[in-house]
C-alpha cells in the first residue's frame, strides 16, 4: 500500500497528494494511464487500509486483500488489457485473484460514493492541469507586456477606435482577468478536494466505515459530511462552478481574439504574427498571413462555452439520484480550456 504522502504548494492552495500522483502533475510519462482503472484501484487501496484499521475485517485477510488488489492492477499493466473502470468487472477480477472474501473490501462502499470520488479525482487532477496552463498563459502576457510596455494601441468603445493607450496597459487588462480567473480556479480547488468515499448509495452503512481516514489516504482535504450530498446533491452545484471556471476564462480568452482578429484584418494592422507555426498561407494567394493559431484558439473556446451549456441543460431540472449531472463535461470544459491556454 503506498501510504507515502507529502505536501506540496500549487499558487495558494495547500495540496496533500501521494507520492505517485505527485509524480503526475509534474508531467509524468505515465499521464494516459490515469484512467478511471487507475482511480479504482486507489480507492481499493485506500479502503484495503481503511477497513483493517477499524477491525472491519481481520488482519490475515487485510493481508490477502491487500496482495490481490497489487495483483489486479499489475495484471492490468500487461500490454494489451483491457483496464475497466467499472467497479462490477474489477471485482471479478479481484474474487477470480482472491477469492470471494476479498469483497469485504467493499464494505461501506457503494457504486454510488465510488463513482462521486472517481469524478472528484478527476476534476482535482484536471483542475491542477488548467491552472499550469493559465499561470503560464498569463507569465507569457506578461512577459509580452515588458517587451513594449510604452507601444501605444487603439483602445475600443462601441466597437470603434476610442482612445490610443499603451501596449502594457492594454495586456495588464487580460493578464488581470486571467488571475481573476486563477482565483476562481483556487477556490473551485477547495471545493472539488473533499471525499465523498464511505458515504455508501446516500444513507452511509452499518460499518463503522471511517471516512476520515479514506479521505487522508487519497489526498483529499476533508470529506463531504452529509452523505445524501456527497453523492447525489454536491454533482450539481460543484459541476456548475467548475464549468463556470472554464467559461470566464473561455470568455475573456474569445474577447482577446477579436480584438486581434478585428485589428489584424485592417490594412495596416498594429500586430501581426510571426510566421511559423502560428500562421499559414493561401494556397493561391501566397502573400496572405492568414492568423490560424487565432483561429483555433477561438474555436476552442466555443468548445467549451458549448460543453458548459450542454452540462447545464443535462443537469437542469432533474430530481437527485439521476446520472444527468454525473456525466464528465465539468472536467471536459477544463480539459479544453487548458488546451485553449496552450494553443
Amino acid at each position: 500500500m503506498n501510504t507515502d504522502y507529502k505536501l506540496f504548494t500549487v499558487g495558494k492552495v495547500l495540496v496533500v497528494a501521494s507520492v505517485s500522483w505527485l509524480m503526475f502533475v509534474a508531467g509524468a510519462a505515465a499521464q494516459e494511464r490515469r484512467d478511471e482503472f487507475y482511480y479504482l484501484s486507489e480507492m481499493n487501496k485506500a479502503s484495503s487500509v481503511m477497513v483493517v484499521e477499524q477491525g472491519i475485517v481481520p488482519k490475515p485477510l487485510g493481508r490477502t486483500i491487500a496482495e490481490t488488489v497489487s495483483k489486479v492492477i499489475a495484471d492490468a499493466e500487461k500490454s494489451g488489457v483491457q483496464r475497466s473502470g467499472d467497479y462490477l468487472v474489477v471485482e471479478k477480477s479481484l474474487i477470480a485473484a482472491g477469492g470471494p472474501d476479498v469483497t469485504r473490501m467493499h464494505s461501506g462502499r457503494s457504486r454510488q460514493d465510488i463513482g462521486a470520488t472517481r469524478n472528484r479525482l478527476f476534476q482535482r487532477t484536471q483542475l491542477l492541469v488548467s491552472f499550469a496552463s493559465l499561470n503560464n498563459a498569463r507569465a507569457a502576457l506578461l512577459e509580452m507586456a515588458s517587451r513594449y510596455p510604452d507601444a501605444i494601441v487603439p483602445a475600443y468603445t462601441v466597437g470603434v477606435q476610442a482612445q490610443p493607450i499603451s501596449f502594457g496597459h492594454y495586456i495588464l487588462a487580460y493578464a488581470e482577468a486571467l488571475e481573476r480567473s486563477a482565483e476562481r480556479l483556487r477556490r473551485a480547488y477547495a471545493n472539488v478536494n473533499r471525499s465523498p468515499l464511505g458515504s455508501a448509495a446516500l444513507g452511509t452503512s452499518s460499518f463503522p466505515v471511517n471516512r476520515a481516514r479514506l479521505a487522508d489516504l487519497l489526498g483529499f482535504d476533508g470529506i463531504l459530511e452529509n452523505s445524501l450530498d456527497a453523492n447525489q446533491i454536491s454533482p450539481i452545484d460543484t459541476g456548475v462552478e467548475l464549468i463556470s471556471v472554464a467559461s470566464a476564462a473561455a470568455l475573456t480568452v474569445g474577447t482577446f481574439i477579436s480584438d486581434l482578429e478585428a485589428q489584424y484584418r485592417m490594412t495596416t494592422p498594429w500586430l501581426t504574427l510571426e510566421e511559423g507555426e502560428l500562421t499559414g498561407t493561401s494556397s493561391i494567394m501566397p502573400q496572405k498571413r492568414n492568423p490560424n493559431a487565432l483561429h483555433n484558439v477561438r474555436v476552442t473556446a466555443s468548445e467549451v462555452l458549448g460543453i458548459s451549456t450542454t452540462y447545464l441543460f443535462k443537469a437542469h431540472n432533474v430530481p437527485h439520484g439521476l446520472s444527468d449531472y454525473k456525466r464528465s463535461e465539468p472536467q471536459s470544459a477544463l480539459n479544453r480550456m487548458a488546451q485553449m491556454l496552450t494553443i
